[in-house]
C-alpha cells in the first residue's frame, strides 16, 4: 500500500508535464495562427493595389502546406514580385492579365503558372519572380 500514494505522486508529476507541454503547444499554435493571419492579410494588401492597377477582383491566398522552410514576411516579398510582374501586363492591356481572379502564393520552387483565370506562384530563391511571372503571363 505504501506504493500506491507513490505512484499518486508520480502520476501527478507526468500529468502535470503533459499539461505543460500541451500548454506549450497551444501557445505556438496560437503563435503560428497569428503569424499567418498577418503574413495574409499582407499578401492582401499587395492583392488589393493589384486589383486597382488591373481593375477585376483578384482574390490572394497562401498556400501554407507549400511554404516550407521559407520565412513567411520573405516567401509575401517574393510573391509582391509575382503580383508586380501581374500589374505591369495589366498596364500593357495584356487581356490575360486583366482576368486573373486569383492568385496563390507558395514555396515550392514550382514557379509562375496561369491556368484559366489563375495565377499561381511557387517561389524560389535565387530566382526573379518578377521575371518568371512575365514568363508565365506572355505564355
Amino acid at each position: 500500500m505504501a506504493l500506491q500514494p507513490h505512484f499518486g505522486i508520480v502520476a501527478l508529476a507526468v500529468l502535470a508535464f503533459a499539461i505543460s507541454a500541451l500548454g506549450a503547444a497551444e501557445a505556438q499554435s496560437l503563435r503560428d495562427v497569428r503569424a499567418r493571419e498577418d503574413n495574409a492579410a499582407a499578401l492582401a494588401d499587395e492583392a488589393y493595389y493589384t486589383r486597382k492597377v488591373c481593375g477585376n477582383e483578384i482574390r490572394a491566398e497562401i498556400d501554407w502546406a507549400s511554404a516550407g522552410d521559407w520565412q513567411a514576411g520573405l516567401l509575401i516579398a517574393e510573391c509582391d514580385k509575382a503580383l508586380g510582374a501581374l500589374e505591369a501586363a495589366c498596364r500593357a492591356g495584356d487581356e490575360r492579365a486583366q482576368q486573373v481572379t486569383r492568385f496563390v502564393c507558395a514555396g515550392d520552387g514550382a514557379g509562375a503558372e496561369l491556368s484559366g483565370g489563375a495565377l499561381r506562384y511557387g517561389a524560389e530563391r535565387g530566382v526573379n519572380a518578377f521575371a518568371e511571372t512575365q514568363k508565365a503571363l506572355a505564355e
